[in-house]
């Protein structure tokens, strides 16, 4: 297998409900555009100069695809479940890190806990944070299991 430095990327967040957490988890999958291909979990380091693109478009069913991503899924009625991503970018687009963060919690605390992740990831390495990004899906629990999930999507081409 042969794997080539990422150039453009995606990011997306969202939620669902199925019939068990599994099948929450893969409409939310489906709701993002990426329900039909294999994610292959990464680390959280972005590649310089990489490119955001809006959507996902046109990716073969089966595709691996790189991804860094947060997802939590539940069952028990009125619990609220969030998953979040912080993305920072450093200056001049030189590269960046994403930090995920999935609890029983509102959007709000899961982006806050994304967004000093990224700040102490940044502190570590001395690098200047440029960018701040944060995709974030929150949902809770009614009468049928949910499930949140964001991500990163990273493409070869």
């Amino acid at each position: 297998m042969s794997w080539t430095t990422p150039k453009r990327a995606f990011i997306g967040a969202a939620s669902a409900e199925g019939g068990t957490k599994l099948n929450a988890f893969d409409n939310a999958l489906l709701k993002l555009g990426i329900g039909n291909v294999n994610l292959v979990k990464l680390s959280s380091v972005i590649p310089a100069h990489i490119e955001w693109i809006d959507e996902v478009h046109d990716v073969p069913i089966g595709m691996l695809l790189p991804t860094v991503y947060a997802h939590i899924e539940s069952d028990e009625p009125g619990m609220t479940i969030s998953a979040a991503l912080g993305i920072g970018i450093s200056e001049n687009n030189e590269g960046g890190l994403i930090y995920e963060y999935a609890g029983y919690c509102t959007k709000e605390e899961a982006e806050e806990m994304v967004r000093k992740m990224v700040e102490e990831g940044f502190a570590m390495r001395g690098w200047k944070l440029a960018e701040f990004k944060v995709a974030s899906a929150s949902i809770t629990v009614k009468d049928k299991p949910a499930a949140a999930i964001a991500a990163v999507v990273m493409f070869p081409y």
